[in-house]
């Protein structure tokens, strides 16, 4: 009689077992959808934020270069810095750091270049155009 309830008990708690199993990996699945789901719509939330701050970039670029000057860009005559106008020496974009660079042609035998309002000098004829 005890052997009975104890195979009774072992055929009704293996079939529990499996489907708690799968109960708490279903469980599982769906937190993780949940979670998916917060974190794709944080990640749309930051990319409307860097697209807001590129659109934002670009109008004070465009800002800084509305001075009157029709700008060319090719080539880098006189020894300025490549994408910079060699005719009122702003770069086609804002560089990094403080310095909104102003070029204009440095004096002497090799053609050279310096930023009017921090003094830093471009040489084109150093390896890949040199900055000092």
């Amino acid at each position: 009689m005890i052997r009975e309830y104890f195979f009774i008990a072992m055929l009704t708690m293996i079939p529990a077992g499996i489907i708690l199993y799968f109960l708490i990996h279903l469980g599982k699945g769906l937190i993780g959808m949940v979670s998916d789901r917060s974190l794709h719509r944080e990640l749309d939330e930051l990319a409307a934020h860097g697209e807001t701050r590129r659109q934002a970039r670009e109008e004070s670029n465009q800002k800084r270069l509305d001075n009157g000057c029709e700008h060319e860009f090719d080539g880098a005559l006189g020894g300025f810095p490549p994408e910079v106008c060699h005719k009122c020496g702003l770069a086609s974009q804002k560089p990094n750091g403080p310095c909104d660079h102003v070029w204009r042609a440095g004096e002497g035998g090799a053609p050279h270049s310096a930023c009017e309002k921090c003094g830093r000098q471009y040489n084109p004829s150093k390896e890949r155009g040199a900055y000092a």
